[in-house]
């Protein structure tokens, strides 16, 4: 099966003053399409940043990042606005939700920078808060909201432009078990879709549902585990 990101000797070092943070060293990862994977490891081990280049956020200081087999690298930074508006939909923690759109507005913030007409984008909205059970909101701002639907509108908007690969930074870190629980049933659904679904969790039960485990530790990958 062929990899939908692939990292090779990624090393990445934060300066905070006087101070050299390599919050990567070294890390190669292997994600195949269509895989479950998760990327489990304690708060400051580098999880956070392994998502940020894993979704070409951020850029290595050395090493190379390919994804969906394109060296992330070679990209201008057009090239690489455009890979991760079409290939990666992105789910925040702090569900990163703009305060002054509504939840469609929200949802449909994304395909405006791929150039959709405001019909595709409306009708692509008003699908996705189907699926999530969130139509009677459509005309509610995040404030309005609770945490839990809040992170369905964020799932909803990480789906506007069909991606391929499905970045969730402890997607149900700010819920309760019972909506954390729903939340995950929801990326479980976009995985048994075909989707790649990448998620970087501290949290035993989370991971122990994935295909696969990286565990990174002081920045390091220190074992990868198939479930």
């Amino acid at each position: 099966m062929a990899a939908a990101v692939k990292l090779e000797n990624v090393w990445k070092t934060y300066r905070m003053g006087d101070e050299t943070i390599n919050a990567l060293r070294g890390a190669s990862l292997e994600i195949k399409k269509g895989e479950f994977f998760a990327i489990q490891g304690p708060s400051g081990s580098g999880k956070s940043t392994a998502m940020h280049i894993i979704g070409a956020l951020d850029a290595p200081d050395r090493g190379s990042v390919y994804i969906q087999g394109r060296n992330v690298s070679t990209l201008s930074e057009d090239e690489l606005a455009e890979m991760r508006g079409k290939t990666v939909g992105f789910i925040f923690q702090q569900f990163n939700l703009v305060p002054t759109l509504t939840a469609m507005e929200n949802i449909m913030l994304p395909m405006i920078f791929q150039g959709k007409s405001e019909d595709e984008r409306e009708k692509k909205a008003v699908e996705l808060l189907g699926e999530v059970e969130l139509l009677n909101r459509k005309g509610h701002r995040p404030s309005q909201l609770s945490g839990g639907q809040q992170q369905r509108v964020a799932i909803a908007r990480a789906l506007a432009n069909d991606p391929e690969v499905i970045l969730a930074d402890e997607p149900t870190g700010n819920l309760d078990s019972g909506t954390g629980r729903k939340i995950f049933g929801m990326l479980k659904k976009l995985h048994d879709k075909g989707k790649t679904v990448v998620v970087i969790t501290h949290d035993d039960r989370i991971a122990g549902e994935a295909e696969t485990i990286a565990y990174i530790k002081d920045g390091t990958i220190i074992k990868i585990k198939k479930n």
